[in-house]
Parts: C-alpha cells; sequence; structure tokens
C-alpha cells in the first residue's frame, strides 16, 4: 500500500488568532511521515517564513490507519498544505467532534 494522508477533518479554534485544529489520517509507512515537513506555501514569502504544523499529537483512529491531529495558523483554503507525503487537499472548516474536545489549543 502505498503511504498518503488526508485530511479527514479542520475545525476553527476558539481564539483571537486564526487557528484550525486539523485532523490527519496516515496510511501506509507512518513512521516515515514528517510533521517537520507540514507546511503551506505562502507565495511571495521566504520558505523559512512558512507556517507549520504546532503540537501535534496522535489521536484514535475509527480504522487501521493512524490519526493524528494539530494546529496550523494562518491557512490559506486556496492551497493544499504540503506534507512528507506529497500535497493535501484541505476540506470546508466543520465543527470538531466530541471525540477531540478535550484537545486544548496553547499559543506558541
Amino acid at each position: 500500500m502505498p503511504s498518503r494522508a488526508v485530511i479527514v477533518g479542520i475545525h476553527k479554534v476558539d481564539t483571537e488568532e486564526s487557528v484550525h485544529l486539523i485532523e490527519l489520517e496516515v496510511e501506509g509507512d507512518v513512521e516515515a511521515f514528517d510533521f517537520g515537513q507540514v507546511t503551506q506555501e505562502m507565495p511571495g514569502e521566504d520558505h523559512s517564513n512558512w507556517q507549520v504544523a504546532y503540537d501535534e499529537r496522535e489521536t484514535e483512529s475509527p480504522n487501521t490507519n493512524r490519526r493524528f491531529v494539530f494546529f496550523f495558523h494562518d491557512i490559506d483554503f486556496a492551497l493544499p498544505l504540503s506534507t512528507s507525503f506529497g500535497n493535501v487537499d484541505i476540506p470546508k472548516v466543520t465543527e470538531a467532534p466530541d471525540r477531540l474536545s478535550d484537545i486544548e489549543y496553547d499559543a506558541p
């Protein structure tokens, strides 16, 4: 099975900042997935200024794949996220499910 990542949910965080909680499902060689490479292009900005995944952690998964959540600041919904497994399309924002209610945002 090829390795891939898919966003299964994106949820607005109740804060003054523009922050979203992203739930990501990873298939295949999960150990090869690098959260340090989860970013999003910011046209006109140097790569070192691009946003990156923040405070990633594994959550329960309803299937054999593994799920993770992380926070992301200032997301541009017109562009995909870039990951070590390739680009990932961003779905529409939805309400966070109850199973993620215990995940709290702490500003970096």
